[in-house]
């Protein structure tokens, strides 16, 4: 049974190429079609799979249970070769299929994958080790590569280079082996789009592949050796070394006696992403490649990860509590670091882009910034600017996924010694003043509204952090999450200046025509604005707000909306008004507002 989430080839217009599934003698082989057709839709979708001959249900329990007892493997589908008016696709054959069954290499490198891990989906499938993220062929080609490094290093000190000179030339080699793992795995997905292979990579994780691009190691387009290898004597020519350095690993939360130093720094987001553990990937393939030439840094078989300052639960028996703690202890320690070392002259820039939130009964606020900012305002410091980067490409698979289109960088000085208190009261009267302010500037920044309410927070834990203590009405010092909430709720009524008096669907709709209009944007991106306004994308599929297909979300036409019901948002109600006004006029209108009860007013 093939399980794939698409049977295209192509979807450049005019050049659309796709593949029919055909069942012979109990098999299922692969035509390749031109044009657009009638496209069978892909196997494995967010429900589950289907049989693509007999359409039944196949249940992600059942596929799982399969692929850890053994039974789930590869099997070709199509070729793609360089014609002389671009790619063609040809029908793979039992001659192709026998080239690409080769025997893995004895050599090979090999690492146990975490059993539960951030951004590791795999292992549910029955890959518990790094190698399996490789076929037997691409195993060959990388360890191959590798092996050829000493020979290289014997052939530069045989030209007259230097022992020295041998082994920077071995450390870039292993560099551009380590780019071609990246685009030399089971994990790189075809670009129907482009006509290329993706990286493992597109985003900080290791997914379920339903279906995989193998490149030709030794041909020219991407994936190839010559296009891993050419972007390091491009980076080499392009960013020369202009001065002398010295480099120095240590870590963060101790000691590194180096005072009045400038400090700029981009610290782990809390949650998100587990360094260490993706690193993995990479690490195995420059320990083979180096291990003989720096032993002192490979002694690990993976990569260390005791230390990495991360709040993975898989660490500590599952506890999120004892993750959080190990967390908030040691961003402590580094941000008491970051204050003792920072010259008074200069400030401190501190990228962060954490987008999870908290929605709790009396606000929004957001566990990884609250850390974050604690951290730092415990430390001694005050936020004094806020600078939004656009940082992300807008094209490849980046635009696709849960990515930030802009990073926030706060720019944090050292807190007066004479710093006063403030009350509950002042401080939301200066937040409301200087957030306004802020706000423009950020909008005329052309900060996409899936982005504001991350670079909000800046400028209003400014106005909090400026204080030794804001304190509540009780006397007691305002936490850093409850802070969050209230400026949350400030960026609320700035931009929609209705209070509650506006539903949460709509607020999410007026968010997303700021950002898109009725464009389609990436599902992950509407999924961040509609998490923002405590929604689900289901609820908003279901009232016919929004449609959501194929990793792509828009607002519903006007002319796709439903029949309007009393309890529906106030967008929906003003949408449909706005379709009834040039059909039946305002008597129209009116008659269709009855049904609405009391909440004409707030329509209008």
């Amino acid at each position: 049974m093939p399980l794939t989430n698409s049977f295209w080839l192509s979807k450049k217009k005019g050049k659309e190429v796709w593949l029919m599934p055909v069942v012979e003698n109990g098999k299922v082989r692969f035509e390749v079609k031109y044009g657009k057709g009638d496209v069978p839709e892909g196997t494995v979708s967010r429900a589950g799979a289907k049989c693509a001959i007999c359409g039944a249900s196949v249940p992600f329990t059942h596929i799982r249970e399969e692929g850890k007892a053994g039974r789930m493997g590869a099997q070709m589908m199509a070729i793609v070769a360089e014609g002389e008016n671009g790619r063609i696709y040809v029908e793979s054959n039992d001659e192709h299929e026998k080239i690409a069954d080769v025997d893995k290499p004895q050599d090979y490198p090999a690492g146990d994958m975490p059993e539960k891990a951030l951004g590791f989906r795999i292992q549910e499938y029955g890959m518990t080790n790094y190698n399996q993220l490789f076929t037997n062929r691409q195993l060959t080609a990388l360890t191959t590569f590798s092996d050829l490094i000493p020979t290289v290093q014997e052939q530069v000190i045989a030209d007259g280079g230097s022992k020295e000179y041998s082994e920077a030339v071995a450390v870039y080699l292993a560099f551009a082996i380590n780019r071609l793992a990246n685009r030399s795995s089971a994990q790189c997905v075809w670009n129907t789009v482009g006509e290329k292979i993706e990286q493992t990579f597109g985003r900080q994780a290791i997914p379920m592949v339903w279906n995989y691009a193998e490149s030709n190691v030794f041909g020219s387009a991407t994936g190839s050796w010559l296009g891993s290898l050419s972007w390091i004597p491009k980076c080499l020519s392009l960013f020369p070394a202009l001065a002398s350095a010295k480099v120095i690993q240590n870590n963060a939360q101790n000691e590194c006696n180096i005072d009045n130093i400038i400090i700029s720094t981009d610290p782990p987001y809390y949650d998100n992403i587990g360094y260490a553990d993706l690193s993995d990937f990479f690490y195995i393939w420059l320990r083979r490649s180096l291990k003989n030439i720096y032993p002192e840094i490979f002694t690990t078989m993976l990569v260390p990860k005791k230390e990495e300052l991360v709040a993975t639960p898989y660490r500590f028996d599952g506890s999120k509590q004892a993750a959080k703690e190990f967390f908030e202890n040691g961003m402590a320690d580094v941000c008491k670091q970051l204050y003792q070392y920072t010259s008074e002259d200069y400030p401190i820039t501190i990228y962060y882009a954490f987008k999870q939130s908290d929605n709790e009964t009396d606000g929004t606020a957001s566990t990884g910034w609250e850390t974050m900012l604690n951290a730092i305002i415990k430390a001694g410091f005050v936020i004094t600017g806020t600078i939004p980067f656009h940082t992300e490409r807008e094209t490849g698979l980046k635009a696709h996924v849960n990515a930030l289109a802009s990073s926030i960088v706060l720019v944090c000085r050292k807190r007066e010694a004479t710093a006063n208190t403030c009350s509950r009261k002042n401080f939301l009267r200066e937040l409301k003043s200087e957030l306004e302010t802020s706000l423009e500037n950020l909008q005329k920044s052309n900060i996409a509204p899936v982005d504001m309410a991350q670079s909000a927070i800046g400028p209003g834990i400014s106005v909090f952090s400026r204080y030794k203590a804001v304190l509540e009405s009780d006397g007691s010092p305002m936490t850093v999450r409850s802070a969050l909430k209230l400026i949350n709720q400030a960026l609320d009524d700035y931009f929609h200046g209705q209070g509650e008096n506006i539903d949460a669907e709509s607020r999410f709709a007026v968010d997303l025509y700021t950002q898109a209009g009725f464009n389609e944007i990436a599902f992950g991106d509407a999924d961040v604005l509609a998490r923002a306004r405590n929604v689900t994308m289901n609820t908003l599929t279901n009232m016919g707000i929004v449609k959501a297909a194929k990793g792509k979300v828009r607002l519903s036409d006007r002319d796709e909306l439903p029949s309007p019901n009393a309890g529906d948002s106030l967008w929906l109600w003003t949408q449909i008004l706005v379709r009834e006004l040039p059909k039946n006029g305002i008597d129209g209108c009116a008659k269709l507002l009855i049904n609405y009860m009391s909440g004409g007013e707030s329509i209008k």
